[in-house]
């Protein structure tokens, strides 16, 4: 299969399961807080914040093989990815040793961490189960599942869409059952938790085994070729501090809210994060194979093919990115109203919202210069990556001393608006195309005076009154729908006539649809 036909599966893959899940995590979050309330579904979302600061110490391994993955990949050379997957083994073995005696060592100081919690009543036990859980399936991933990283560096991400989003989906269904009609606790809850994390490893050890019969990878190969790939651990080091940032950018504001406020205000954070973080996982994971196709095209070196592609992913993201933002603005508050029980959220301002809207925007337009970079091995910026983490706790702390969640979504947008879209595509530009970037600055300043001038019309438009009101889901859905679709075309029709790139864009789209209805036809 080419890259394209790769690139196509995976996102017919990957929207089947989004839409999926999200109707699911919708249902499944309400019946959570109603069964379970507010604190415990903060206490799981805090701890699984703390375990992905554990996650810190795989040192960007994964990244650092996957870059030396897709040259072998790309000739064919199986003795090559062997001995890579079986490094990556080694290695994930380490790691995973080290995140387990790291994980021990941090269990002693819950009782500290979470004393104000546990003088309002909250057992201890039950925060030890939490946190366990959570340690034990992280776990899983380094030691057991590390071989999914060669599906995902082959383009075949969807393999493992498939077998994630089915155990996810069964587990939750299990979960909201046997809470809501069987009168189940928590214990039951995060006991699942476990059983499915398992049951994911082994189904995936066999999709490997069909999909690479060949593979024989081991431990005692990973150990023997340590040497031979020195470049993985000079390129991990880089890495590092990228997934320190990272981290910062996911987890941090939960903990800080944690800390600073409380259980329950990290619940209300996460009734909006998590669908930011469901509508970036879509389009990330819908995308996911365009890591490593990028990866293959840097490989051929065609220099005429790599801009033509940046240019039609660029134009792409920021399209998507202004009418996701604008429907999320328009669409958030009145859903959650619609949404979830009363006593179960607080709605956040305006200006919160807005502010949550540029972090959410700043997301998905990053995606382009991260795939090239990524393409490229750039991880030579660390100072960026430390300062883009320093920024993002210093001004959440401050601001939400002073501001409260406020302050902790100013402190993210700040960090990432001048890391991600400044600095970000000056390096690709000067370290990898090799050329000024005076023609991306330009182009950004042409697609941001779009999206600004389209939400503007669109907002106008829509404030006429000729759509219900979002009282009712009724009225919520006919917006949810006119809304998007309104500003995709206004928006879309722009781009197209002032970007090429834009038209390329719209060239491959209608290429691969055509395509797809030929085959469906057959």
């Amino acid at each position: 299969m080419s890259r394209i036909s790769y690139s196509v599966k995976n996102i017919q893959v990957s929207l089947v399961f989004y839409m999926l899940v999200l109707l699911l995590n919708f249902f499944s979050r309400r019946i959570f807080l109603e069964t379970l309330g507010n604190d415990l579904v903060g206490l799981s979302e805090t701890v699984m914040g703390y375990i992905g600061f554990l996650n810190l110490a795989d040192l960007g391994i994964t990244a650092a093989i996957a870059n030396v993955l897709y040259a072998p990949l790309f000739r064919g050379d199986r003795e090559q990815v062997t001995e890579l997957v079986s490094l990556l083994g080694w290695l994930f073995r380490i790691i995973g040793v080290v995140i387990g005696a790291a994980g021990l060592i941090f269990a002693a100081f819950i009782p500290w961490i979470f004393a104000r919690e546990i003088d309002g009543g909250m057992s201890l036990g039950l925060i030890y189960a939490a946190y366990f859980t959570f340690l034990t399936t992280t776990l899983l991933s380094y030691l057991v599942n590390y071989k999914q990283n060669l599906l995902v560096a082959d383009q075949k991400g969807y393999a493992v869409a498939k077998v994630f989003n089915l155990c996810l989906i069964a587990k939750v269904l299990l979960q909201m059952a046997l809470l809501k009609w069987v009168g189940a606790g928590y214990l039951t809850w995060l006991a699942l938790e476990i059983l499915f994390g398992i049951i994911f490893a082994v189904w995936l050890e066999a999709v490997i085994r069909r999909v690479y019969p060949w593979l024989r990878s081991s431990l005692t190969l990973g150990r023997g070729v340590v040497r031979k790939y020195r470049e993985v651990f000079a390129g991990a080091r880089r890495i590092f501090a990228h997934r320190i940032a990272g981290f910062v950018l996911l987890q941090s504001d939960k903990l800080v809210i944690a800390q600073l406020m409380s259980l329950s205000m990290v619940t209300f954070y996460t009734n909006y994060s998590i669908i930011l973080s469901r509508v970036t996982t879509f389009i990330t994971g819908t995308l996911q194979n365009s890591y490593a196709g990028v990866g293959n095209l840097v490989a051929e070196g065609n220099t005429q093919k790599i801009r033509l592609v940046f240019w039609q992913f660029n134009a792409m993201y920021f399209w998507f990115g202004g009418t996701i933002v604008f429907a999320f603005y328009r669409l958030i508050n009145p859903f959650i109203t619609l949404w979830l029980p009363p006593d179960r959220y607080e709605l956040f301002s305006a200006p919160v919202v807005l502010m949550l809207v540029g972090t959410l925007f700043i997301g998905i337009v990053r995606q382009t210069v991260q795939y090239f970079l990524n393409a490229y091995g750039l991880y030579h910026d660390v100072w960026a990556a430390w300062t883009e983490a320093g920024l993002n706790i210093a001004i959440s702390i401050w601001g939400c001393i002073h501001y409260g969640v406020a302050g902790v979504v100013a402190g993210t947008l700040v960090s990432t608006g001048l890391i991600v879209i400044l600095w970000r595509p000056y390096f690709l530009y000067r370290r990898g195309f090799r050329q000024p970037s005076t023609e991306y600055w330009l182009t950004l300043l042409k697609y941001m005076a779009i999206i600004a001038s389209s939400w503007l019309l669109c907002d106008w438009l829509l404030s006429l009154g000729w759509l219900p009101a979002m009282t009712s889901w009724g009225g919520w859905l006919t917006q949810a729908v006119a809304a998007p679709l309104l500003y995709a075309l206004i928006c879309g029709a722009a781009m197209y006539f002032t970007s090429e790139g834009m038209r390329c864009f719209v060239r491959l789209a209608l290429d691969l649809v055509r395509k797809t209805l030929t085959r469906w036809r057959k």
